[in-house]
């Protein structure tokens, strides 16, 4: 079981939740409590931020894992969360050092704002429920199937990188619009529910990842070479920011 909470505090506490899966657990599984043999209990949370990744202010100073914020909780995490960007980071890291650049503003680049991370942060509100507000019981599971059946319908171009956790602005574009024109009214109905202003961030970082998909097919082509280590340095994080901002580094 799980699920997608904010901070507030009239939320559940960890513990609530924990209880409310022991009790929903026979109804799920079809099986009684007394027929199971508890061997451990596995339990937990990822924190997810909506302004990733996390910026840190001083010198010499590197976040990791869920608190680097580099990598959506919507699949990953721990240390999980970098699986994805340790060729990155390392390479990062290293010309960092070698370039004696640690200073905090240095170090942001390895840290750079990815728009396929941001938008996916409107999917995990698609998925919550407000403090205030009332869902059909089954509306978070009917968006669910509906939106994978056509991702695979699309098929596996499509499907796959989404699986992995890597959001494509082509991949995401196909899928809003047939599911735009296949399914109007669950999309209105998603509308309310996330609202407005969640809608027009949003907005604002699907097209940036348009923009970042669009760079990073011409970066591929550009002689990135520079004369100091200081400006290659600055020159490699800008081509990783737009590769791995726009999931251009998914292998299959």
């Amino acid at each position: 079981m799980f699920t997608y909470l904010d901070a507030h505090p009239n939320r559940p506490s960890l513990t609530e939740i924990f209880d409310d899966y022991f009790e929903l657990l026979p109804q799920y599984q079809k099986v009684s409590l007394e027929q199971l043999d508890f061997q451990r209990a596995l339990f937990g949370f990822f924190p997810c931020y909506k302004d990733s990744p996390l910026q840190y202010e001083w010198n010499r100073t590197l976040a990791i894992g869920d608190s680097s914020g580099s990598q959506s909780p919507l699949s990953f995490g721990g240390f999980g969360a970098m699986g994805r960007h340790l060729d990155r980071l390392t390479t990062g890291i290293d010309d960092a050092l070698r370039a004696n650049l640690l200073d905090s503003k240095a170090l942001a680049r390895l840290q750079p704002y990815q728009p396929n991370l941001s938008v996916t942060w409107l999917f995990q509100k698609s998925m919550s429920v407000g403090i205030n507000q009332t869902l059909a019981p089954n509306k978070i599971n009917n968006i669910l199937s509906t939106i994978f059946a056509d991702m695979d319908s699309l098929g596996d171009e499509v499907l796959r990188p989404f699986l992995q956790d890597v959001v494509q602005f082509p991949a995401l574009a196909k899928t809003m619009l047939r599911t735009s024109m296949r399914h109007p009214a669950l999309v209105a109905s998603i509308l309310p529910q996330v609202g407005v202003g969640a809608i027009a961030s949003w907005t604002k970082h699907f097209l940036s990842l348009g923009g970042y998909s669009f760079f990073n097919n011409i970066e591929e082509t550009v002689d990135t070479r520079r004369t100091t280590d200081k400006k290659q340095y600055y020159a490699d994080r800008r081509r990783d920011a737009l590769k791995y901002g726009s999931g251009g580094d998914y292998k299959r």
